[in-house]
């Protein structure tokens, strides 16, 4: 997959949520398929190894991730499969340049920031 692809992936799944109703704040983890779940775990393993930083924001955090430990398509496969089983999160991943890393907010309506803090540790 392209980078160019990728960032059509990445618009498209963005305009997806936005073009919807702020669904309830609720994740559902059968969103995920019993295939796609052990790659889904690979990804977010590899997620929180290639976090550098991380921003709080008032809803939510942007985290910074190195391109060593974590591609583009990578970033934005595991963008489509998260916003499956979390459909209330806004995700945006950019890049500019030949920067080696990139940059991924996740934000939501109120309660959200909660989530992710519980789901996968930020904040603390």
């Amino acid at each position: 997959m392209t980078v160019a692809t990728a960032a059509c992936l990445i618009l498209f799944a963005s305009a997806c949520v936005s073009a919807q109703e702020t669904p309830a704040i609720a994740c559902n983890p059968k969103a995920i398929s019993a295939e796609q779940k052990p790659r889904y775990a690979a990804l977010t393993k590899r997620l929180r190894t290639a976090a550098r930083d991380m921003q709080d924001l008032p809803d939510g955090y942007a985290i910074r991730l190195d391109s060593k430990a974590i591609t583009l398509p990578e970033a934005a496969e595991w963008i489509s499969m998260e916003r499956l089983c979390c459909p209330f999160l806004k995700f945006e991943l950019s890049t500019s340049g030949n920067q080696t890393e990139w940059t991924l907010k996740l934000t939501g309506p109120a309660g959200s920031k909660a989530i992710l803090e519980a789901a996968f540790g930020l904040g603390k």
